[in-house]
């Protein structure tokens, strides 16, 4: 899986390497990358799986056959967080989790069900290749984009609605200083 996630215009590591004037590190064209952090050590482990959220601006998780606690801790992680979760089952070959009573259906069906829509292959049969899988995701993605989007422009609407102009200037200013 994590070689179809890399091998996607999403993740191209040569762009992350560009500068721009102030000598930033340019992230344009990263939407996606695979960061995979169950090999090592339970430690390590740990603490990959804490740094690679803890950077990140969406979760999201593919789930399968097997049932691995680190995963379902790095889910919960990701849930404490307040991170936007998209959450996908899938198996090879595919099957939808109806009928199916293993950990990783038992997980989705209690922890996960109830707070996001899970997709793939969990109600019906969505992917039938890894590269399939791939291919819902950016389409997710860019819907949980639009939908943080309306959410940020209505709390500003709720809290800047009929605000002098001056207490606006003011906000936008400091924004300015503390962004830059």
């Amino acid at each position: 899986m994590q070689k179809c996630i890399d091998a996607e215009y999403l993740y191209n590591s040569e762009r992350t390497l560009e500068e721009d004037e102030k000598g930033v590190l340019v992230h344009q064209g990263i939407l996606m990358k695979a960061i995979l952090v169950e090999r090592g050590s339970q430690e390590s482990f740990e603490q990959r799986m804490k740094d690679g959220l803890d950077s990140s601006q969406i979760y999201v998780g593919i789930f399968g056959d097997q049932f691995s606690d680190p995963t379902c801790r790095e889910y919960d992680y990701a849930r404490k967080l307040g991170l936007p979760l998209l959450v996908y089952y899938f198996t090879v070959p595919p099957r939808i989790a109806k009928g199916v009573t293993t950990k990783v259906v038992q997980f989705l069906a209690k922890n996960v069900q109830k707070q996001v829509v899970i997709r793939g292959n969990y109600r019906r049969i969505e992917a039938r290749t890894p590269s399939e899988l791939i291919d819902i995701i950016p389409s997710d993605l860019a819907c949980t984009l639009a939908d943080i989007v309306r959410e940020a422009i209505r709390i500003r609407s709720m809290l800047l609605g009929g605000a002098p102009d001056g207490t606006i200037a003011a906000i936008l200013r400091a924004r300015k200083t503390v962004f830059e």
